[in-house]
């Protein structure tokens, strides 16, 4: 599954027009956000949850946009991911897509490019059938689809380890979303790391290769197998000069989804991504 990426690599033969980000760290938005245009990223994003969970706003919202004004830099929102937008109880479906477009609203105000978010179920595995968890799954992914276009937000549904749309799946609901228009030119995030530990796993490469047209925003999260660790671009087995060659002449999106606070390491993958990509 893995290949040990090389700690100095060649440039792919390959054009790739990759605008780069990564995860808003929890530390100060403003001082983050002009670190990350010093280093000649493109864009952040930001979970909201957590420490930027939109009932928190209050003390983060002004200097992130204060901090993108100044910088030029864009923004990509993620929606909580902890909200059940598959529960089989309505209710609690119905509470999730609130608070998706709740998010989405500050998303918008931000001016938020893009928001990823999770098609996926808690649903309890005995006693629910796959059907029945997959129109779940759709309906709260319709909506949530449907209420980031309205405001103008370019909504991202990314692949996921577990449930019924994991990455070989996408094909099926985005099949079931276009049967009343929810997913005309709907794109996706690709997330790397749930590609190859996912169930099934797919090789990060044959699947850009076979679905570049439909990805929108790259996770590029590495691992080395075991977990989804978060770790920067080539500090994992990712092949990522695999996947960019085979991504010759898509453009979009990517962000570097990482689990530290610390600038230099995050700078590390930001370096590593820039020698596969010739920059």
């Amino acid at each position: 599954m893995f290949t040990r990426p090389d700690p100095d690599p060649e440039p792919v033969d390959a054009s790739v027009d990759l605008d780069l980000g990564f995860t808003l760290p929890h530390r100060d938005v403003g001082s983050t956000v002009e670190w990350a245009a010093s280093e000649g990223f493109d864009l952040v994003e930001v979970l909201l949850d957590g420490p930027h969970a939109r009932s928190r706003a209050d003390a983060w919202r002004d200097p992130l946009a204060d901090a993108l004004d100044d910088t030029g830099l864009s923004l990509v929102v993620h929606l909580p991911f902890s909200l059940d937008l598959g529960s089989p109880f309505g209710p609690v479906r119905d509470g999730a897509v609130r608070e998706c477009r709740a998010c989405l609203d500050l998303a918008a105000d931000l001016g938020a490019e893009k928001a990823v978010f999770h098609p996926s179920s808690d649903a309890w595995d005995l006693g629910w059938t796959d059907a029945e968890v997959r129109e779940f799954v759709v309906d709260g992914t319709r909506r949530v689809v449907r209420a980031a276009r309205e405001r103008g937000v370019t909504p991202v549904p990314e692949n996921v380890i577990h449930g019924p749309f994991v990455a070989p799946e996408f094909d099926d609901l985005l099949a079931t979303l276009d049967e009343d228009g929810a997913a005309d030119d709907l794109g996706t995030t690709f997330d790397t790391a749930h590609a190859v530990l996912g169930d099934p796993p797919v090789e990060p490469d044959a699947y850009a290769a076979a679905n570049a047209g439909r990805i929108d925003h790259l996770h590029l999260s590495d691992t080395r197998g075991g977990s989804d660790e978060h770790l920067p671009a080539g500090m994992g087995e990712i092949d990522f000069a695999g996947l960019f060659a085979a991504l010759d002449g898509w453009s979009g999106t990517a962000t570097l989804e990482v689990g530290t606070r610390d600038h230099e390491t995050i700078a590390l993958g930001k370096r590593h991504v820039d020698r596969l990509l010739g920059r």
